[in-house]
């Protein structure tokens, strides 16, 4: 897999060996640390009577907001990763 994605991303074989690590370590305590913080978000706006998009909007900007006090440099994608895993770990709750 690695391999696959290094080829079609053009990142030569020596490159891709040493940052993967280092990149999947980032994206993994990131996501972790900010899991719990998305979770009460998503649970405070589970009855808000918004609908599932506003939502889930709601919780990006609220997460994005928490994640900068915290000194996290998070990207959009990873905020909406971590807010899409609050939800349907929610769900699973209920």
């Amino acid at each position: 897999m690695k391999s696959l994605f290094a080829k079609l991303a053009g990142v030569p074989a020596k490159i891709w060996n040493f940052y993967a690590p280092i990149l999947k370590e980032l994206l993994t305590s990131s996501a972790s640390a900010l899991l719990p913080i998305a979770l009460e978000i998503v649970e405070d706006l589970a009855f808000s009577g918004k609908t599932s998009p506003q939502k889930r909007e709601a919780a990006v900007r609220k997460l994005t907001v928490e994640a900068k006090k915290m000194g996290y440099a998070a990207s959009e994608s990873l905020i909406r990763f971590t807010v899409e895993s609050a939800v349907q770990r929610y769900k699973l709750s209920i």
